[in-house]
């Protein structure tokens, strides 16, 4: 919450919040339709507060899992969850690798006057989106792009590239790409310096 109110000034961000609370309320199973489905499903869940704790890695450990799948979990992976898996760990990732790293990959691209951007699935390792590239998806910007729209294409993407993914990894068809580390760069929270001056290129159409 700080991060964003410092970026997007705290009457956009509050607009934002507004504009997300009139979501719950159309939708009140909203905040639980991931744990619904779960459970519709019979499939357990739990909440943790950190991945690399020994008490989880254990539980993981006596399910024998054959994949890990990470979206948005901030936390880096160590070495002793990395190696519980037998296929391994991967993460989905809201920009085009090897080229942005990072957070807030949709700002960045525009803000660097991309042509395109992307969604990646990766193999994990001791790196921040370090490991090698299992399938990805690029598109083209259009002239009109907002950090809005830019994340709504990604989002829509992920649902087919994860099937994609998941479908290689089962059947043994993957054909893995390069993820250089000398190639772009790890993209972190903006300064509200650059958001103040794209929102000024922009005249304001930029979230």
């Amino acid at each position: 919450m700080r991060d964003r109110i410092r970026i997007y000034g705290i009457r956009a961000w509050a607009i934002r919040q507004v504009v997300g609370l009139l979501g719950r309320v159309r939708s009140p199973l909203r905040a639980r339709r991931l744990t619904a489905a779960l459970e519709s499903h019979g499939i357990p869940w739990i909440k943790i507060d950190d991945v690399n704790d020994p008490g989880f890695l254990d539980q993981l450990r006596r399910s024998t899992p054959d994949l890990i799948l990470s979206i948005f979990t901030g936390q880096r992976f160590e070495s002793n969850l990395l190696g519980i898996p037998r296929i391994g760990c991967i993460n989905v990732h809201f920009g085009p690798l090897p080229e942005y790293r990072g957070l807030y990959t949709s700002f960045w691209s525009l803000y660097n006057g991309e042509r395109e951007s992307g969604v990646s699935i990766h193999f994990m390792n001791d790196r921040w989106d370090g490991g090698p590239i299992i399938v990805q998806r690029r598109f083209p910007l259009t002239p009109g792009e907002t950090v809005r729209s830019l994340d709504r294409k990604k989002w829509a993407a992920v649902p087919g590239l994860l099937s994609e993914a998941l479908d290689a990894l089962v059947e043994g068809r993957v054909i893995l790409g390069a993820n250089e580390r000398d190639r772009g760069a790890y993209y972190s929270v903006p300064p509200r310096e650059a958001v103040l001056a794209f929102r000024k290129e922009r005249r304001g159409r930029w979230l």
